[in-house]
């Protein structure tokens, strides 16, 4: 028999799930029917978005949304209502004298690199991202980027590095999309099946806890996905038109579900 969950509400991580992951930030945004089926889900049933990026950036791509989770949960908006770790606001000057010492640092090494700042919505920094998939040689870049952060963790900033990805993250402390998952579904009071989407490690906590975790494929994802079902990045639209076509039953024999490659060739 078919395994089919009614969906209470949806739950999304972006770049590489809704958005594509290999343009520049400027143009990242949701494709057009993806952004449509998207808005119609959110007449009926909550979407939120939980993602590193922060919540200028993720608000204006994704406005429809009940919700964000921005920077991996440090900000979070419900409504009119805005949430925020009290550490990320006390770090901010430790997190903005690292940003300038890297910022000088890094056109050192390679001018491909990227620095992507993360503030709240009243504009302090609070994370930083340090992408250098433009980069020439990605594996001395990584050495290089790697022996510079090492003092800043000392101090106590969080650096996440990513398994065969070319960039890494600096928080003011620990986040994890999984307290982010749990925040969101507690403020808006959803006591039904939840799916979420992901293409990330980073998304494995969010996984363990919806209902319905599905992860998303393309050149970029990571083999270490905990998700129980996988969908081609190109096929997301498509699988959401047929979640509203469904009045919003997920059915994991779908023809969009497929199995993840990528595991099974670790």
């Amino acid at each position: 028999m078919p395994n089919r969950t009614a969906i209470s509400a949806l739950f999304l991580d972006f770049d590489g799930t809704i958005s594509p992951v290999d343009v520049p930030r400027e143009k990242a945004y949701p494709t057009l029917t993806v952004r449509k089926v998207l808005q119609k889900i959110a007449e009926t049933i909550p979407v939120a978005v939980i993602t590193t990026k922060d919540m200028q950036f993720i608000k204006e791509r994704v406005p429809f949304a009940s919700a964000w989770a921005a920077i991996g949960g440090v900000e979070v908006k419900i409504g009119n209502r805005t949430l925020t770790l009290p550490r990320a606001i006390s770090s901010s000057p430790m997190v903005e004298s690292a940003l300038e010492r890297v910022e000088a640092e890094v056109r050192k090494i390679d001018e491909g690199i990227y620095i992507e700042r993360k503030a709240l919505s009243d504009g302090r920094v609070v994370a930083f991202c340090v992408d250098w998939r433009r980069a020439r040689d990605w594996n001395t870049v990584r050495r290089q980027v790697d022996a510079l952060f090492r003092p800043f963790e000392e101090r106590g900033l969080i650096v996440r590095r990513y398994n065969g990805r070319p960039y890494l993250d600096v928080y003011p402390e620990g986040v994890s999309k999984g307290h982010a998952f749990l925040n969101l579904k507690e403020e808006l009071r959803i006591d039904g099946p939840i799916m979420y989407l992901g293409d990330s490690e980073l998304d494995n906590p969010a996984f363990e806890l919806a209902e319905v975790s599905i992860g998303v494929l393309h050149n970029e994802t990571s083999p270490k996905l905990d998700s129980e079902f996988f969908v081609r990045f190109n096929h997301v639209g498509a699988l959401f038109h047929e979640l509203l076509k469904n009045r919003l039953v997920f059915n994991s024999e779908s023809r969009w579900i497929v199995r993840n490659e990528l595991r099974e060739t670790e």
